[in-house]
């Protein structure tokens, strides 16, 4: 899948987390989730996403790669159940503008929550222009839900 010239010239590149912010139907914050991340969209129609928690807590600075004796279980499941990454397919719904949109995150060729594997992760998409940086915004409304996940992502690499 390639995206579509004017969409590619705008989300292709690198993007780095600015936040990630929890609002309810009408805007209003209820919780910003300290996490880092980045995401990448490849003009071919390829993306890759890695978040992590920032929070100390959910982050044993004891841990090392690979994991050698002595590290637990538990920390490790702690750091896991804290990070996301993911890669796949990417495209985008036809109706899409360079400004606001739907991306498909699948189907995911990689994923490291297991139910993700070759699951399409559809997100709504704005991009605005704030003073230097090119924002993006990623957010996801699930039925039932009176939350809805914004992600906030700025471009740093084209």
């Amino acid at each position: 899948m390639v995206f579509p010239k004017d969409i590619a010239d705008v989300l292709v590149g690198v993007w780095v987390l600015l936040n990630q912010t929890r609002t309810d139907l009408n805007g209003v914050p209820k919780e910003v989730i300290p996490y880092l991340g980045l995401i990448t969209y490849h003009a071919d129609g390829y993306m890759s996403a890695n978040l992590a928690s920032t929070e100390p807590q959910k982050r044993p600075a004891n841990l090392t790669y690979p994991a050698e004796d002595g590290q637990s279980d538990s920390d490790w499941a702690l750091v896991g159940r804290n990070t996301l990454a993911y890669a796949g397919n990417c495209s985008v719904e036809p109706w899409s503008t360079t400004t606001n949109g739907t991306l498909i995150h699948g189907p995911l060729l990689v994923a490291d929550v297991p139910s993700w594997q070759g699951t399409n992760q559809t997100r709504n998409y704005q991009v605005t222009q704030e003073g230097e940086k090119t924002v993006l915004r990623l957010w996801i409304h699930r039925e039932g839900s009176d939350t809805i996940g914004n992600l906030y992502w700025a471009k740093i690499v084209i």
